[in-house]
């Protein structure tokens, strides 16, 4: 009998220890979500035994401090214990990683870790896309891919992780350091964690004697460009670009003059540029890139390009929509809050989001950069490009892009004998692609036409790759072209001159381009042929239509042979007349009626 109640007595216990552990974890859980930490949750991280070692740490931001939210709800573990092996048991050291972001910051944040799983800033599924088309192993373009999914059983895939697959959000961040130009992935962060010089220097003196750092890292929203840097230095060079520097091929060790030249910390060397307006006016990538462009929306995307939403007429516009601080979304209230901004003002909004550092008064728009707080008064600029049906089809990064990166000749080549890393797996492999490029050039881009939605665009383009792929027994030529923002946006636009008679801007590429007696054009490239008989740096033959697709998107053409001729013929009557006279804003205007009031000296080309 006495057997039979120490058993009923045991359930009882143990049922009691199981109601009190659910308790706290759903009190644990409610309160990490709330949008203000409650008194119950502060008592919570008072009796965590993490306290014991780390009681003197400082350096955390407002909203992260333990002080509010503990330590377990970031690094999880066992708080209830007090011996380091029992309080450190499933302890993530690292937190925010994609592979743990719905445990620990997905916790506060919820939904966002998912977004960002979807985000090509993760997948990187149009570079996957891409260069498993280029090595036959794709015939669509637009195939989703997740870059983490690939296999290593194909060249194409090999490629990829020996050379590409570093730059996603889900490459896992290893080991506690600061943001560097080397930094790759992360997850969360990528773009949020930062190190004041006493972290810094608290985790230097943590990897040379293990000693506890007093300074943590800090989780905030002072997302700086050196945070966007690792990524997007690379392939289309967007962060140097914007920046102003343009890379070359000169050896690190043969640079004296740094005022013009700059040697990146893996000690590519690139030389100054013209800068991005909106970087010389003091304004950081999150300036323009919101949280939707950057951590996705929850779709899946083709390409980069599908994924941004933020457009140059959502702020240079003359007729602007606002709403005010009681109407705004409650995140973009909490924005607005965290960062300091004025809640008494309207807000721009503009393709179907809200910018919430962008105030409306009296239909006049002022950014507030979002970490320096710096006011810039927004101009109708979009107005004036409006003022004639002539360039209505044409996007503003065509005119106003300074330059772009362009590399046209590659050769890319397997070896199986030499060693390589695989970045995916993290391993030393047996093989390696090698790749060798030449013609590091920097000028106005090509332009193409983009169709979406039955709208037709002209855009900037460059080359994708203008390569020589060597696998195995066969060699294989590819030329194609890709949609490219560059980032370097000027306030000038160059003369109708730079785009009516530029080869390089028609597709032609580099060259003279003259008109003769008998009224018929003439190019002369700068480059020798390919194998394809197109000139080394062009994506078309002069004067024809391209019969074989060299683009990198289903929806990009060059110009046809008729829209060439159109282009070449408002270029013929520039060769006399002046861009600023009434002959040339007639052409604007009404070009059909500029053609019947022509004299006998004028030259109309003859196709």
């Amino acid at each position: 009998m006495k057997t039979k109640q120490n058993n009923y007595l045991a359930i009882f216990l143990s049922l009691g220890v199981v109601v009190l552990f659910i308790l706290f974890h759903f009190l644990h859980k409610k309160t990490t979500v709330a949008s203000n930490i409650s008194p119950l949750y502060k008592q919570i991280s008072k009796t965590e035994s993490c306290t014991l070692c780390h009681s003197y740490t400082s350096g955390f931001s407002k909203h992260h401090d333990p002080k509010n939210i503990g330590c377990v709800a970031c690094h999880l573990g066992n708080p209830a214990k007090k011996n380091k092996k029992e309080a450190h048991l499933n302890l993530i050291s690292i937190p925010g990683n994609l592979s743990n972001a719905s445990q620990t910051c997905g916790k506060c944040h919820q939904g966002i870790p998912q977004r960002i799983m979807h985000s090509p800033m993760n997948t990187m599924s149009g570079v996957v896309s891409i260069d498993k088309y280029v090595f036959g192993e794709n015939n669509d373009l637009d195939s989703l891919f997740q870059i983490h999914h690939i296999d290593n059983k194909s060249l194409g895939e090999k490629h990829l992780r020996n050379k590409c697959a570093s730059c996603h959000l889900g490459n896992e961040k290893t080991k506690t350091n600061p943001i560097s130009e080397r930094s790759r992935g992360g997850g969360c962060l990528a773009c949020h964690l930062n190190y004041t010089e006493g972290a810094k220097k608290g985790h230097f003196e943590y990897q040379q004697n293990l000693k506890l750092p007093q300074t943590h890292a800090s989780i905030n929203l002072q997302i700086t460009d050196k945070h966007c840097f690792g990524c997007h230095s690379r392939s289309g060079r967007i962060s140097t670009n914007y920046q102003g520097w343009h890379e070359t091929q000169l050896k690190a060790d043969s640079i004296t003059d740094f005022k013009h030249y700059r040697i990146l910390e893996d000690k590519r060397v690139f030389v100054k540029k013209q800068a991005d307006i909106h970087q010389q006016l003091g304004m950081s990538c999150i300036d323009c890139h919101d949280t939707w462009d950057v951590m996705g929306t929850g779709q899946y995307y083709n390409h980069q390009e599908d994924a941004v939403s933020t457009t140059c007429t959502a702020c240079h516009s003359k007729d602007l929509q606002s709403v005010a601080y009681q109407d705004l979304d409650p995140s973009d209230k909490r924005m607005l809050k965290k960062r300091n901004i004025d809640t008494t003002k309207h807000y721009l909004k503009a393709d179907n989001k809200m910018y919430y550092n962008v105030l409306i008064e009296a239909n006049k728009a002022t950014l507030i950069t979002k970490n320096t707080h710096k006011s810039i008064a927004l101009k109708d600029d979009y107005s004036n490009c409006l003022r004639n049906n002539a360039h209505q089809s044409v996007s503003c990064s065509s005119c106003h892009t300074a330059w772009a990166p362009q590399c046209i000749s590659c050769h890319t080549n397997y070896d199986k004998e030499i060693g390589s890393y695989d970045l995916l797996s993290k391993k030393e492999v047996d093989g390696a692609w090698l790749e060798k490029g030449a013609h590091y050039l920097a000028s106005f881009p090509t332009l193409g036409v983009v169709t979406k939605q039955g709208k037709r665009t002209i855009k900037t383009v460059a080359p994708g790759m203008i390569m020589t792929l060597e696998k195995k027994q066969s060699k294989s030529f590819h030329r194609l072209f890709a949609p490219v923002s560059a980032h370097t946006i000027s306030k000038e636009t160059p003369r109708c001159k730079a785009c009516h008679l530029n080869p390089l801007v028609l597709g032609y590429g580099r060259g003279e381009l003259t008109i003769n007696s008998k009224k018929k054009w003439l190019f002369k490239p700068l480059f020798d042929k390919h194998q394809d008989e197109l000139p080394q740096d062009a994506w078309i033959p002069f004067l024809k239509n391209d019969t074989v697709n060299k683009a990198t998107r289903k929806n990009l053409r060059p110009f046809s042979k008729k829209e060439q001729q159109k282009i070449l013929t408002v270029g013929a009557c520039l060769t006399c007349h002046k861009e600023k006279s009434s002959v040339t804003k007639l052409m604007l205007s009404n070009y059909p009626k500029a053609l019947e009031k022509r004299s006998k000296q004028c030259i109309v080309p003859l196709y």
